[in-house]
């Protein structure tokens, strides 16, 4: 829980809305790998906020 803690609230939100968004089906398939690309991005730069959710 210590992990979570030290991740900014805006980067937690913007990773629950990444997930929503690609789970949705409203992304357009030619932006699809941008969106993994973020939510990857956001998992290598906060290794705990996986597990967090």
């Amino acid at each position: 829980m210590n992990q979570l803690n030290a991740i900014p609230v805006e980067v937690i939100n913007h990773y629950n809305n990444l997930h929503r968004f690609k789970k949705s089906g409203f992304v357009n398939p030619a932006k699809i790998d941008f969106v993994r690309s973020e939510i990857a991005m956001i998992e290598r730069d906060f290794p705990g906020i996986k597990e967090a959710q």
